[in-house]
């Protein structure tokens, strides 16, 4: 290891290099705020209704 390089491993819960850690995907939270239950405008979302939590009233048709 070359005395200028960052030693981070360890840091993180996965390593940086691994490609599923940035793809984890929660399904139980609602997929259009990501569980907080409003939107980024502060608006109540509309798909979950505010409970943050993944219906069946997701998806196209």
């Amino acid at each position: 290891m070359d005395p200028h390089d960052i030693q981070d491993r360890g840091l993180f819960p996965e390593g940086p290099a691994d490609p599923a850690a940035t793809l984890a995907f929660d399904a139980s939270l609602c997929p259009e705020c990501e569980g907080r239950g409003t939107l980024t405008s502060g608006d109540t979302c509309p798909v979950c209704e505010g409970t943050g939590k993944a219906t069946g009233r997701t998806g196209g048709g």
